[in-house]
């Protein structure tokens, strides 16, 4: 029986992962849930999957009933835990999954800042920790999953990474859209800042920073497609002209039971099933240029600003400071401003990484019309 914990178990992939469990409660021993702070939430968890242990990450509850993150951390630093979820949102999740590296075998990961603006100091530490990084993201799992399963790696030419268009892809006059309107997505079933990055397609610039950095792809590697139903979650183009897309339900229980390593059975439809891949409109949604520029132009420090400027707009937009169109205007302006490339400090260790955040925090942005 394999050990299992859900780091994240209230948010949405921690529930998908729970509803995995669920039909496999026979092949782990569940030794623990934790949330960020919903202890409500988490104690009800505890009641129907019954975790030998709980805790919050952000513990400011004196609760006898929960252990600390600290020392959940130092019980299972000497037996590693089997897999470990890690379905913690933000930037406050950064420095602990740094630490679940040091007691995971497999760390399934789906935390875009961790991978992000850990960059290769992450993944470095995984292996230093001899912990296997498996990305839960759609994408970036099938990806993962044919590299892992493909014998002739020299002859893959190029990496596509697909987007659904989010709801707005065939509207016009989106500048002006409703919160309620931008987190209708047509496919999936998310939270709210993914769901903002989707229909603008800043989630495909994030992706195209996580491909590059988990894969050690080119730029001239990776490009993205557009593929509306959701199926088709990666695209693989060879040398010889054959090409390979790989489709599944846009379900994120899949990529969490491939990579617990289980069967599932949520089966494509292929009955009068269509799709096309197609080109983004790149003068529509303007957010993908300007991650190609950061790629070729301003490497990690670059992918930081973008991720944590992102968020912030993010933010704003979700407490109608802003305009849905002004977070692109704002990101496209404000990277416009050479100045906010002065960060001097290479980012060679985690504190450098912190460091690098809070730089980017204190930015001006570009407000102007």
């Amino acid at each position: 029986m394999k050990t299992l914990a859900i780091i994240g178990s209230t948010g949405s992939i921690g529930k998908s992962t729970l509803n995995v469990f669920k039909k496999n409660k026979n092949k782990f021993q569940l030794l623990c849930l934790a949330a960020h702070s919903n202890l409500k939430k988490l104690n009800y968890q505890k009641k129907i999957f019954k975790p030998k242990n709980i805790f919050l990450i952000n513990n400011n509850i004196n609760n006898k009933r929960l252990i600390t993150a600290e020392l959940f951390i130092k019980k299972y630093k000497k037996k590693k835990i089997d897999y470990v979820i890690s379905g913690l949102s933000g930037f406050e999740a950064i420095n602990f999954n740094f630490e679940l590296l040091k007691i995971s075998k497999n760390l399934l990961i789906a935390n875009k800042e961790t991978i992000i603006c850990g960059g290769e100091i992450f993944i470095n530490f995984a292996k230093k920790n001899n912990c296997k990084l498996l990305p839960i993201d759609s994408e970036h799992h099938c990806i993962d999953f044919f590299i892992n399963n493909f014998k002739s790696k020299n002859l893959i030419k190029k990496y596509y990474i697909t987007a659904s268009g989010g709801p707005f892809y065939d509207k016009k006059n989106i500048y002006n859209q409703t919160i309620k309107n931008v987190l209708k997505h047509p496919t999936w079933k998310m939270g709210k800042k993914i769901s903002i990055d989707s229909s603008n397609f800043a989630n495909k610039v994030l992706e195209l920073f996580e491909a590059k950095i988990l894969f050690k792809l080119s730029n001239k590697e990776i490009d993205v497609r557009v593929e509306k139903s959701s199926n088709v979650h990666a695209i693989i183009e060879l040398t010889n002209n054959l090409v390979f897309p790989i489709m599944h339900t846009a379900k994120m229980e899949i990529p969490i039971s491939n990579a617990l390593n289980l069967k599932n059975n949520f089966k494509i439809n292929f009955d009068d099933k269509k799709f096309s891949l197609l080109l983004p409109n790149k003068k529509k949604f303007p957010l993908i240029n300007l991650g190609f520029e950061i790629l070729s132009k301003y490497d990690h420090i670059g992918m930081i600003i973008f991720t944590v400027i992102n968020e912030k707009l993010g933010k704003m937009f979700l407490k109608n400071e802003i305009k849905y169109g002004d977070i692109v205007k704002i990101l496209i302006n404000t990277f416009k401003n050479k100045k906010i490339f002065k960060f001097k400090s290479n980012i060679r260790n985690l504190n450098d990484i912190n460091k690098a955040i809070n730089y980017a925090k204190k930015i001006e942005l570009c407000l102007k019309k």
